[in-house]
């Protein structure tokens, strides 16, 4: 009978559905994203990069700053969320916005072995166009919209030039990350109000992932002449809706084909199995129910 308590109170039943979900984000793009390079993973599908691994040493091959500490085994002790809205090759809409909420981060612990929330707000505070697609137009003021309900929307520009966005770093303590998820809602909403209602003509894909920070202080100037982070990994980019949708991104080693696969994934600090993350899943996923939750 004592058996049986601790294995009700220690267990997380959730239903398939959230686990699927987080399992299918982890695999290939859902549509094909425009004019995006073809020589990334991430054009194709989701990636795990640093993963659980918040160290300079485990930064990839290509990533090389002058300063050669941040290549080193010093731990690293900041995270951010962010996401990336990018259109599609069947994009054709015009009227449309995608608004964002919802975003979340945790963090598991090795030392608990329990999830972590990390991010004390959900609204992203940043934005800047990305250069593909129309490095003309990249430098131009991200189109950001506050909705009645308090989330951002966001309109690509005339270039359609993707949107990345995110929040503030996070203090973590590096040493103790076994693995990472984050989240994040999207829905399409209208321009325009008054419009024409063109959603159906909209491919706009959404992926979430996160970057690892040596500390809050630091900035991507600090790594010159690199001119970004090799992220923790990020999510396949899935399409936004008319209703609200939930993208996933978890350091997981999902079953099916090896479609995340990259330079450090397979290490086992990087990644940790399905089958634990779906024994303990991050509380974001669970309500008394035993359903998921967003």
């Amino acid at each position: 009978m004592i058996t049986f308590a601790v294995l009700l109170f220690v267990s997380h039943p959730v239903s398939s559905a959230p686990i699927d979900s987080v399992k299918a984000d982890m695999q290939f793009n859902e549509a094909e994203l425009l004019d995006a390079p073809t020589n990334t993973g991430w054009s194709r599908k989701a990636n795990i990069i640093m993963g659980a691994a918040a160290r300079g040493d485990a930064t990839p091959s290509w990533w090389v700053p002058h300063n050669s500490e941040y290549k080193s085994q010093s731990v690293w002790n900041a995270i951010i969320p962010w996401f990336h809205i990018y259109p599609g090759t069947a994009h054709a809409a015009n009227n449309v916005r995608v608004k964002i909420s919802g975003l979340k981060l945790y963090i598991l612990k090795k030392s608990t072995n329990q999830w972590s929330k990390i991010n004390g707000d959900n609204l992203p505070i940043w934005a800047f166009h990305t250069n593909h697609i129309s490095p003309s137009t990249v430098s131009q003021e991200v189109d950001m919209r506050m909705e009645p309900n308090g989330s951002p929307s966001y309109k690509f520009n005339s270039g359609l030039n993707p949107i990345h966005g995110g929040t503030n770093k996070y203090v973590i303590n590096g040493y103790d990350v076994k693995a990472v998820f984050a989240q994040v809602t999207t829905q399409l909403i209208l321009d325009d109000p008054t419009g024409p209602d063109d959603r159906a003509d909209a491919q706009i894909l959404v992926s979430i992932g996160a970057d690892y920070y040596p500390t809050t202080a630091h900035s991507v100037a600090d790594f010159t002449p690199m001119t970004h982070l090799p992220s923790v990994g990020a999510s396949r980019y899935g399409l936004a809706r008319n209703t609200h949708r939930t993208h996933y991104f978890a350091t997981i080693d999902p079953p099916g084909p090896t479609n995340t696969q990259s330079e450090h994934q397979y290490r086992p600090h990087f990644v940790i199995p399905i089958a634990e993350f779906e024994s303990n899943p991050p509380p974001v996923l669970i309500n008394q129910s035993g359903g998921a939750c967003n």
